[in-house]
């Protein structure tokens, strides 16, 4: 069985790259043991390759607006969110998690343990630096994603 953390995001927006830098984060400090780290970048397509039966759990990390103060994560599950993107189609730079599941689940994919860390931004514009609210925390986000990555 298999365990994967993927970080989701975008590098020219800000703290919408906090996935990104997690994997970077992770694997630059050694603390990936026991699972593997993914950068799917914004192209959550890539996260259907994992809706496999071999999959034991998925660990996905993004920025999230879930109206936490900046800087601030919270775990969550699949049913624990809903989409508010006016997006009504799925295409190869759709960042919606929610949707991604639901697209999986119609073409009958098996749907393993999902966990979201989603992390609060301080700021999603265009930039190639994290706001200083998630920069001095990405050691601890670090942390709590390779620990549940591994559990």
């Amino acid at each position: 069985m298999s365990r994967y953390l993927i970080g989701l995001g975008n590098y020219a927006m800000g703290d919408d790259s906090i996935g990104l830098r997690m994997v970077e984060y992770l694997e630059s400090s050694g603390m990936v043991r026991g699972f593997e780290a993914v950068e799917a970048g914004n192209n959550g397509m890539q996260v259907l390759t994992y809706f496999r039966e071999d999959v034991e759990k998925l660990v996905i990390v993004d920025c999230a607006r879930v109206g936490l103060r900046p800087g601030e994560f919270a775990w969550l599950t699949p049913a624990d969110v809903e989409s508010r993107k006016l997006t009504g189609r799925l295409s190869t730079h759709e960042g919606d998690i929610v949707k991604l599941l639901e697209f999986a689940a119609a073409l009958g994919l098996p749907l393993p343990p999902v966990r979201i860390m989603a992390i609060e931004p301080q700021s999603v514009e265009p930039g190639m630096a994290l706001s200083p609210a998630l920069e001095e925390r990405l050691a601890e986000y670090a942390f709590h994603a390779a620990t549940e990555a591994a559990a």
